[in-house]
């Protein structure tokens, strides 16, 4: 994938590549660009409100996992590994990450050397059957090539009784703050990534990505085609994000 560094793209351009992004290999090269400041914008992008979103995530695996005595989670998309930090201090826990980015994931690595992460996709997790209690993602799914099979293999590889915790952003349903949130997310976000980021097409493709993405109950239901006998979601801050949860 090219780097967009001409802010002058033709709208038509940058439709097409971010239509040609949903590979596999676009989405590796995206992410490996952006890896030397994606901790930075994230935190500031978001006001630092997605260290309470990864938070809340953990708080539900340690409460769904309290009486196993040592839960083995599994954080896919795991980017620099905050997720799978913050999964890890649930007492007892053993947690395993994986990438399809090898930058983020040298990054990840310097951060908590004391996490496993792989290399590879959530489409072919390469992880036995019913290995895990916990299967986590924070803000990945939405990128994956195959949704689909991607929370099939959520589903294959958890344990029975097993839970699924994934965190996407969230347009809000109410008008005005779905109008405010998508001002900023389309117009504000990729100017203030571009003062900082050299790939300005990527955060030109993260609103795009989070429109495409299935929310709320259309999501639900995909989770539960896949297999899952129970799926619920709780929205987060004024409907901005949105934790899931689906139950093996």
């Amino acid at each position: 994938m090219e780097k967009n560094t001409d802010r002058s793209a033709p709208p038509e351009e940058t439709a097409k590549k971010l239509n040609l992004t949903k590979s596999r290999t676009g989405i590796q090269q995206m992410f490996d660009e952006v890896a030397p400041t994606y901790d930075f914008l994230n935190h500031l992008l978001s006001l630092g409100i997605d260290n309470y979103w990864r938070a809340a995530a953990t708080a539900r695996a340690k409460k769904l996992t309290a009486k196993t005595p040592a839960p083995s989670i599994l954080d896919v998309a795991t980017g620099t590994g905050d997720l799978a930090a913050a999964m890890g201090k649930i007492p007892g826990a053993t947690v395993t990450a994986l990438d399809l980015s090898p930058q983020m994931l040298a990054i990840a690595r310097k951060k908590y050397p004391g996490i496993t992460f792989h290399e590879g996709y959530a489409e072919a997790l390469p992880f036995k059957d019913a290995s895990f209690d916990i299967v986590s993602a924070g803000f990945g799914v939405r990128n994956f090539e195959d949704l689909e099979k991607g929370m099939q293999e959520f589903h294959r590889v958890l344990k029975p009784g097993g839970s699924a915790l994934i965190i996407e952003p969230m347009i809000p349903r109410a008008a005005i703050l779905k109008k405010l949130y998508l001002i900023y997310f389309k117009k504000v976000l990729p100017k203030i990534a571009g003062l900082f980021s050299k790939s300005t097409f990527a955060y030109d493709y993260l609103p795009h990505s989070v429109e495409q993405f299935p929310q709320a109950e259309a999501f639900a239901a995909i989770l539960k085609k896949a297999g899952f006998s129970a799926a619920e979601y709780r929205p987060m801050t004024f409907e901005t994000s949105i934790l899931y949860i689906a139950r093996k």
